[in-house]
């Protein structure tokens, strides 16, 4: 199907220019193409934010009239979406230097701005104001100042004034623009993606040093008199104000991640990424290429993912209507299941996750019925105590019961092998209609299959004895579907299915790239506020989809023989020049 396809012509569809002027318009940074600065116009007009921004400007607006402002709210987004798709972040000073040298007339015009050839200073000055206005429309804390730096008892004061509606407003904001972006995807691509997705929070550094133990602590509400909060509050800055001066962000501690090396903690922000991608893997005859976009977002202090991560894969199934395998990490399943997997598996997902050694075993006893979780899955109870928890003893460094040794990584194997004989079988996927949403059918295995065992006993049941037949809806009770997933953990499926998550981690990776948005950099997101990074990180997403999409679109244009491969050369150390030869020999003299 690639050969049948032309570059160019796919991506006016797209972005309304061909490769080479598209190529140009990245690499010069300067006035771009009517074509495609019409392009990123559609994405925010497409979004509805400039609408949405003038209608709550004008709920707020004491009088209808009014000076018509220099630069309109849709400016603004336009403005700093064009500069963060040319990888200059959200600097105040690049987006004065976009208005000043970077935009023709027309484009002026089309933006709604009277053109004029002032220097970089005076559009700075303009922008900050109207990105001052629009901020103040989605800003949760707009009645704090951000000058200075802020007392424990102001810190209190601000979290106590925090707007949820304006939180509200801002979460849709940054939804609708990456929303927009999305709906570039081509036809047939939705029509190959079967609905797997992967779920991540990045940090989002912020400039300065990082908030002191004592802010944090009065965050979680602790009083001020508390004798922890009076300890730490000598690291604490001068006459008792806070170490930074952005009160609405947190610190990200690095050292809570077990695969990441010591680091110090930072001052940071979060943003909670949602990617589609296949856990069945990518092969050229179903995905000629695959664009793995990001879908949903979130944002948020570190470690507070109460909320969003959920909102963000809502915001995945209002585009998407499959619904496949979500892929995340340990710090999503040691969430409330009410916070995360119950609305979830209610919407149709299943899991593939990881578990901490706390978490392994039997997890969970179904209402009503001879079935636990264990590890995953659902398995019946007449199970032998051996295989619900031997990998909570092989996890936690506890002997076997009955021989006292610690088991081996082959008794586990071994074990998840027995199990299959166990499990309950699942017929279907999870129901859709209004009044089973949530629900999924599974039957039990034939008792002559497996050795039953009394749970309360021990003792082994007859399959004569056995009465457990047929199956049950399975209801998405909270506590039964914290750790339930589609496969049961250590099996090859999971693996597989868990593997996939990588995906994600390339998009983090891309997305902070520095020839890129570099989103980690901090430098380049100068400014203070939860709105002004939630913002920025919105736009950056929106800059990621666009060139991740064009990225899709060249390598499923390009011929078969000329797409890049990985050599399938295989390494050997013979050919290694200047290695010391394999042998205990003393070096012989030379000749």
């Amino acid at each position: 199907m690639s050969t049948e396809l032309d570059l160019d012509t796919e991506l006016r569809n797209v972005i309304g220019v061909g490769h080479f002027a598209y190529k140009r318009a990245m690499a010069v940074t300067g006035e771009m193409p009517m074509e495609l600065f019409n392009s990123f116009v559609d994405i925010v007009d497409r979004s509805g934010v400039p609408q949405a921004l003038e209608g709550w400007a004008q709920a707020k607006r004491k009088k209808a009239s009014g000076r018509k402002a220099l630069i309109p709210f849709r400016a603004v987004l336009v403005i700093e979406l064009i500069t963060a798709v040319w990888s200059k972040g959200a600097q105040y000073q690049e987006f004065a230097d976009t208005l000043a040298h970077r935009l023709s007339a027309e484009q002026f015009e089309a933006l709604g701005i009277r053109w004029e050839e002032a220097d970089e200073n005076t559009w700075y000055h303009r922008h900050w104001r109207a990105k001052s206005r629009l901020s103040h429309l989605i800003d949760p804390y707009y009645l704090t100042q951000k000058r200075r730096r802020l007392t424990l008892k102001e810190q209190v004061d601000a979290e106590s004034a925090r707007d949820e509606t304006r939180a509200d407003r801002s979460r849709w904001v940054r939804q609708a623009l990456v929303d927009a972006s999305v709906a570039l995807l081509p036809q047939r691509y939705r029509e190959r993606y079967n609905g797997d997705v992967s779920v991540d929070s990045t940090n989002v550094p912020i400039l300065g040093k990082v908030h002191s133990r004592a802010t944090t602590l009065v965050r979680n509400g602790k009083p001020l008199n508390d004798p922890e909060v009076l300890e730490y509050s000598k690291s604490l800055g001068p006459g008792g104000l806070a170490t930074n001066v952005d009160f609405t962000a947190g610190t990200y501690n690095h050292a809570h991640r077990d695969d990441a090396p010591k680091m110090p903690p930072i001052p940071a922000f979060e943003m909670d990424i949602v990617t589609m991608m296949d856990t069945e893997g990518y092969d050229r005859k179903r995905h000629p290429a695959f664009c793995r976009l990001i879908t949903g977002v979130g944002f948020h202090r570190p470690g507070n993912i109460k909320h969003e991560p959920r909102e963000a894969m809502h915001q995945h199934s209002r585009t998407f209507e499959q619904r496949g395998i979500a892929a995340a990490d340990r710090a999503f399943n040691g969430q409330k299941s009410e916070n995360f997997q119950q609305p979830l598996r209610v919407d149709g997902w299943e899991f593939a996750f990881d578990y901490k050694k706390d978490q392994f075993g039997v997890q969970a006893t179904v209402p009503g019925y001879h079935a636990i979780v264990v590890d995953g899955a659902l398995y019946v109870d007449y199970m032998p105590n051996r295989l619900r928890y031997i990998t909570y003893w092989f996890h936690n460094d506890e002997p076997d019961p009955e021989t006292g040794e610690l088991f081996t990584w082959q008794d586990v194997e071994d074990a998840i092998e027995a199990r299959k004989a166990y499990a309950l079988k699942r017929h279907g996927g999870i129901r859709k209609e209004a009044a089973k949403r949530g629900k999924q059918r599974f039957t039990y295995p034939d008792p002559r299959t497996y050795i039953a065992f009394d749970p309360a006993t021990g003792k082994r049941v007859s399959a004569a004895k056995n009465t457990l037949r047929g199956g049950f809806q399975l209801d998405p009770h909270a506590d039964v579907v914290k750790h339930l997933q589609r496969y049961a953990w250590g099996t090859s499926e999971w693996k597989q299915a868990y593997g996939q998550r990588n995906q994600v981690e390339s998009v983090n990776k891309s997305i902070k790239h520095t020839r890129f948005t570099d989103l980690e950099s901090a430098a380049k997101r100068p400014g203070r506020g939860e709105a002004y990074h939630s913002l920025a990180t919105a736009l950056m997403a929106v800059a990621y989809n666009v060139r991740v999409l064009v990225r899709a679109l060249i390598e499923e244009c390009t011929p078969e023989g000329m797409r890049r491969r990985k050599s399938k050369k295989k390494f050997s150390a013979e050919k290694v020049q200047h290695a010391r030869p394999a042998t205990r020999e003393p070096l012989a003299p030379p000749a």
